[in-house]
């Protein structure tokens, strides 16, 4: 049997489709966030430093450099520069920004909505799952319970039938057909409670691991 305050949470937690919609609404949520920023003033700093070098020729084409050669006056250091300054942007009435804005609102309340939508539906399928074991726990219960209700009255005609024919041959032979019934009935209700199970565990994404409990059970005991 399940406990529904297990499953719910490992089932919410566990769901692909879920994990999945859960990082669509997370983007959509950075994406509104990074909308905003165009409703925010922009300042920016800025700075800028160089050497120049002046001069006819850039160098001597015989032997080495000119004293007015522009390799000459880069390397003395005379002609040195720097610029620093900040640069301030204000948009009036962020028609931009306020459009981005709202198209990430609505994006992100259609991502919710599909996440809030797929949550009622495995919230839905997994209550008719476990609900679904348990009424396929009561039925194996009733046929096991028919099932050993059988098997004595087979014993017992068995034993009126052997002790000079006190049971007649019909009477045995019908809690032998009723007692076959019984067993066919019981194993048929362990199939349904099996499936009703695995169904649980589809429902709560857990089959998987299940298989592999199952498959590592059977390995120990074989």
């Amino acid at each position: 049997m399940f406990c529904w305050e297990d499953v719910l949470p490992e089932a919410i937690a566990r769901r692909p489709e879920l994990r999945r919609q859960r990082w669509a609404v997370k983007r959509e949520e950075l994406v509104l966030l990074a909308s905003r920023n165009y409703l925010l003033p922009k300042l920016d700093a800025f700075g800028l430093y160089r050497v120049r070098g002046f001069g006819h020729d850039l160098k001597d084409g015989n032997d080495g450099v000119l004293e007015n050669s522009a390799f000459n006056d880069l390397t003395s250091g005379k002609h040195q520069e720097w610029e620093f300054g900040m640069e301030f942007n204000a948009p009036i009435g962020a028609r931009k920004g306020h459009a981005a804005v709202r198209n990430a609102q609505v994006s992100l309340a259609r991502e919710r909505a599909v996440l809030d939508d797929q949550e009622r539906q495995v919230v839905h399928d997994l209550s008719d799952a476990v609900a679904d074991v348990e009424r396929a726990y009561q039925v194996a219960q009733t046929a096991y319970n028919r099932r050993m209700a059988a098997r004595a009255q087979v014993g017992a005609t068995k034993a009126g039938y052997e002790s000079d024919r006190k049971v007649p041959l019909d009477l045995y032979l019908e809690a032998q057909r009723r007692a076959a019934d019984a067993d066919s009935e019981f194993f048929a209700s362990l199939v349904d409670y099996a499936l009703a199970v695995k169904n649980v565990h589809f429902e709560k994404g857990s089959l998987l691991d299940y298989k592999r409990d199952l498959l590592g059970r059977r390995a120990v005991a074989g």
